[in-house]
């Protein structure tokens, strides 16, 4: 009887125990929960933070490719411009032929359409045509097909080419001037040649008049015989 009693205690002190424990495990996570924050709460605010931070660290490298890109297109104008200026006349003939020719196949494209107008407006170019490169800058800019890094490029080209064409437009007139008043100086001395031949002529014939005057005069003078 007494080992029948002491074998339900046993059973029912081992059933009682696993609750006991539930219980313990319940209450420790509710302790170190701040403000009783269940556990589904800080895995959605953990996830949160990584999720925000995804679109943040594309930017920077989209930044540095557009900036990487920009540059090599100002500068290949650059480059173009400093080697053309060096080749010969024939060279720069042969150049220039390519670019149109290119431009007969894709009249849109704005790399072919800068070189042209650098060819014709360059000062070293022997095919310089200041008139020509304004209006096809003039056009580009106007159609506001570069990219917003080469405006300034653009910009700074067109200022130029217009100066160079009032300079040349200047000096056109002042030579246009010069030829005109050279052409009235020789025209005067044209009529100051003419005069000087007519005077001399007048003063040909007085001689001769003088000439047989004074052979009349002899004439009368001698005695008879």
């Amino acid at each position: 009887m007494v080992v029948l009693c002491i074998m339900t205690i046993a059973c029912t002190s081992q059933a009682t125990k696993p609750s006991n424990h539930n219980h313990k495990t319940q209450a420790s996570l509710q302790e170190a929960t701040p403000n009783g924050i269940k556990a589904n709460e800080f895995k959605s605010a953990e996830v949160k933070p990584v999720e925000i931070a995804k679109p943040v660290d594309n930017k920077p490298s989209l930044t540095g490719l557009s900036n990487t890109t920009s540059r090599p297109q100002v500068s290949h104008y650059l480059s173009f411009a400093d080697d053309f200026s060096n080749f010969t006349a024939e060279a720069q003939k042969q150049v220039l032929s390519n670019t149109l020719q290119a431009l007969a196949k894709a009249p849109n494209d704005i790399e072919q359409r800068m070189r042209l107008v650098l060819i014709y407006g360059l000062p070293s170019s022997t095919l310089l045509d200041s008139a020509k490169a304004q209006s096809q800058l003039q056009q580009i800019l106007q159609e506001s097909v570069l990219p917003s890094e080469q405006q300034a490029f653009a910009n700074l080209l067109f200022d130029y080419i217009v100066a160079v064409n009032k300079a040349s437009k200047i000096s056109r007139e002042e030579q246009k001037k010069l030829e005109t008043m050279q052409q009235k100086q020789e025209a005067l001395q044209t009529k100051l040649e003419n005069t000087q031949q007519k005077l001399e002529a007048a003063q040909q014939k007085i001689d001769e008049l003088k000439n047989i005057e004074k052979s009349m005069g002899q004439r009368e003078v001698a005695p008879k015989k």
